[in-house]
């Protein structure tokens, strides 16, 4: 085969040295936009689950609220359909025992 002449084979080389650090950058770049988005997708994540969920939603204030509606009878300890149960309150008062809340 035919060798070209210096220009040109100079010439050659200096394009795929130009192409090769053209690709070489390219890649750099592409690899510090997949680090940055990964950290960015990390930070959301960490942000997301380490952030407190509203307070107050299990809290709810029944200090006004009608719980018993009107004209509604209160039920006593025997059940107006014939079937008998027992409510804590016609068992007597309620006693806790907690010994440990008394150290």
């Amino acid at each position: 085969m035919a060798t070209l002449p210096p220009d040109l084979d100079r010439l050659g080389q200096q394009l795929a040295a130009a192409a090769g650090t053209t690709l070489a950058a390219r890649r750099r770049r592409a690899a510090r936009r997949r680090r940055v988005t990964l950290a960015a997708v990390a930070a959301a994540l960490t942000f997301a689950v380490l952030t407190p969920g509203p307070l107050g939603t299990g809290v709810h204030d029944l200090g006004h609220a009608n719980l018993v509606g009107a004209g509604v009878e209160q039920i006593g300890c025997e059940d107006s359909h014939g079937r008998s149960f027992i409510l804590p309150t016609c068992d007597g008062p309620m006693v806790l025992r907690r010994p440990y809340a008394w150290r």
